[in-house]
């Protein structure tokens, strides 16, 4: 089985909300002393989002238009 490709347009704060989920997540486990079972899966996909967020605020910074 393949894993299927979804693509979302996210607004920084939505991106925001899901690192703090990710987060939470990890502290939780921290906190009952567990090991997080897709542990690796989020920090991949925090690493992703942060990443995509990180080139669309560059790309908006090299569009804006600057008047002399």
């Amino acid at each position: 089985m393949t894993d299927k490709k979804f693509e979302f347009d996210l607004t920084q704060e939505q991106v925001e909300l899901i690192n703090t989920l990710i987060e939470r997540e990890f502290q939780l486990a921290d906190d009952m002393n567990e090991e997080l079972y897709n542990g690796t899966k989020l920090i991949g996909l925090s690493s992703y989002l942060n990443y995509k967020l990180g080139f669309w605020k560059g790309r908006e910074e090299l569009m804006e238009v600057v008047d002399d």
